[in-house]
Order: C-alpha cells, then structure tokens, then sequence
C-alpha cells in the first residue's frame, strides 16, 4: 500500500487515502475502505522530479498526492516502458559524478554552439541573403543612426566633396570582385557633449561608410583616413555587421522561445544601428578587417604604420573626452589599462600586441617594395 491524500474533483480539501497498484489495475482505499477501482490506462502518472511529492490523476479528475516516490517506482517498474526510463533518469540524477559531468558536457556544447555554430549559422545567412536584403537592413540603420546617434555633418561641402571624390577614384576600386559592393561615402557629426564629438568610422552591410567630422579633424595626412576607409571596406566585404546582428538576433530568437517572451524579438534594420553604437566586433572580424586594410594599403603604396597612428589618436582624443566628463586625470586612465593585463584578453578588438605585430609586418614588407606580403604567423 501507497499512503497518501485524496483530492476529490472539484475539490482542495485532502483526505487521508492507500493506494495499491497490481498487473490487474489499481484500488484506491479511503477510510480502509475500498473506494475507486481501475485501469492502470486510467491514471495519469506525473513523472519524478528529485523527491517532489508524486501527483496521481484519475479519471474523474481527482488528484491522489503522495511522497512515497520510491514505492510508486517499484510498483510501476514492470508496467510501462516510460517510467522506467524516469526510474532511470532518477538513478542518474542520484549520482553526484554523474550530475557533474552532464553538466559539463551540456556547459560544452553550449560554448561550442556559441563559439563556433553560431559563427558558422550567420556566415550561411550572411551570405546568402540578397543585396536587396543588405540596402533594407541598411537603410533602416542609417534611419536608426540618423534619429537618436548622429548629426548632420558641419564639415564644408567643398571638404566633404574631395573627400568623396578622392575616396571613389583612389580606395573603392582597390578591391575588385565579382560580387563588389557599390561603396558609398557618408559624413555625420557623433555629439558626445555641446562642445565635443566623437572620431569614428562604420561600415553597413550594403556598401555605406559613414565617417564622423572628429575623425576628419584628427587625420592628419591622405594616407591615415584611406586606410581606415580600407579596414571599413574590410568589415563590408566580409559582412561582419551583418553576421554578428545576425548572431544576435538568434540568440534573442532563442531566448524569446525559451522563456515563452517574442515581444523582445527586435527589428534586424535597428539591430544593425544599435549593434554599431552599443557594440563592437569581436576580435577576429577586427584582424580580417585589419589584414585586408594592410594587403590593400601595400597595392596603393599607403603605409601600414598608418593605421596605428590614427587609431592611437583617436584613442588618445577618446581619453582626454573621457577625462573632460568625468574630470579623471587621463594618466590615471592609463596606468589602469597597463595594470589590468586581463583587459586585452576580454577586449573584443586584437588586443595592442598583435595589432602593433601585425602593423610592423605589413610595413617591413611596404619598406621592401613588396606588394604582396604573406600574412604573420600567429
């Protein structure tokens, strides 16, 4: 016999009950008297849950509750196939080496969904979405940008116009394939207070670079903004924006679904915006970007020391913004980056190192006359 309470339909009141299961069906016996009689077929068995309190439900819709979880085990061990399979999984769960290692299997093959499927999910989407896809998204993102980021430019039109002159005849045409994106040029102020602005250059997905009048303002030769304009080129060609909204827009999907929520499932054009001013590319978009700017600087004869000189300025321009806000001495900022070595190993950017590396080897080969220079070994 299975003690227990009896929950009768329609009712929260509990009266003490027995239970007995045979190969011949169930008696249910209240008050040692016999009270419901059936089928097995008739039950319906909840599964076991650690030692949760196991609920029986009868045809009629009463609920017979009881924690005697290893006898009702027992009882049903020879009758169903499912619940043995939960006698099992409940074995399992009372082995401790067991739980652990489950748990670091599933701990792996979520990381190695995120770190590797997920990459490779987007890539297929990425690239198989049309360029009438592409100018949607990004369309809706310079929208987005337009509406709560940037301003209009304050650079003069005659400034901007040989800018984009220059940029069409000398840059864009340096990389030619058959599937070559029409690379647009646009210029907007990033207000970071009344006074100040922030330097900075994004790539959308459908060709359109947009540069901020800071990072005019701090260029300080020809060949400093090209090559920015090649490792943005890079992002496009590669369609980083495009796969990283894509990696996020999966996870939120897959959030939603999980905890029954879709309202959260953003649109993707805005998520292309959001993605450019709240995110960054993680650190293996950056080296793609970085080597395409350096092998296409060497075949137009631009210095790839020149990258690092405008991305140390527009570092060194961030900091002394930062110490203007927040009136922190930007020395003090400084000797809390050297401090914390594990921040290059959290950035998602290539941290100072490999991108100083990669730099000095592109210029080696530019110092050479070579214009075809192997990738660095990693």
């Amino acid at each position: 016999m299975i003690n227990g309470k009896l929950y009768l339909a329609g009712s929260a009141k509990s009266i003490p009950a027995k239970l007995h299961i045979s190969e011949d069906g169930f008696q249910l016996y209240t008050d040692d008297h016999l009270s419901i009689k059936g089928k097995l077929d008739e039950l319906e068995i909840s599964h076991r849950l650690g030692n949760i309190a196991r609920k029986i439900t009868l045809k009629d819709g009463s609920v017979f509750e009881t924690k005697a979880n290893d006898a009702i085990d027992q009882s049903l061990r020879k009758q169903t196939k499912s619940s043995q399979f939960m006698v099992f999984v409940h074995q399992l769960e009372q082995n401790l080496t067991l739980v652990i290692l489950s748990i670091f299997i599933i701990a792996g093959l979520f990381f190695s969904g995120i770190r590797w499927g997920l990459p490779a999910v987007s890539h297929v989407i990425a690239e198989a979405l049309p360029d009438s896809a592409n100018q949607i998204l990004s369309s809706h993102a310079l929208q987005f940008l337009d509406a709560n980021i940037l301003k209009s430019s304050q650079l003069p039109i005659l400034q901007q116009d040989k800018i984009r002159q220059h940029f069409e005849k000398n840059v864009a045409p340096l990389y030619q394939a058959n599937d070559t994106p029409h690379f647009s040029l646009y210029f907007r102020r990033w207000p970071l207070n009344e006074k100040d602005s922030i330097a900075n250059a994004l790539a959308l997905p459908n060709g359109n670079i947009i540069i901020t009048d800071r990072f005019v303002e701090l260029t300080q030769n020809q060949s400093e903004m090209d090559i920015v304009l090649l490792h943005e080129m890079g992002h496009i060609v590669d369609r980083h924006a495009l796969k990283k909204v894509i990696e996020g827009s999966i996870m939120t999907v897959a959030s939603s679904l999980i905890l029954g929520d879709v309202s959260s499932v953003a649109d993707l054009g805005i998520g292309v915006g959001s993605f450019l001013v709240s995110s960054v590319y993680s650190r293996h978009y950056e080296a793609q970007a970085d080597q395409f700017a350096y092998e296409h600087a060497l075949t137009a004869g631009i210095p790839p020391s020149s990258l690092g000189a405008i991305l140390t300025r527009i570092e060194q321009d961030s900091i002394g913004s930062i110490d203007q806000i927040h009136d922190e001495p930007a020395t003090r900022i400084e000797e809390n980056k050297e401090d914390n070595n594990l921040s290059d190993f959290l950035s998602s950017h290539p941290s100072s190192n490999l991108r100083i590396n990669m730099g000095k080897h592109y210029q080696a080969c530019f110092d050479k006359g070579i214009t075809s220079c192997p990738p660095p070994k990693n």
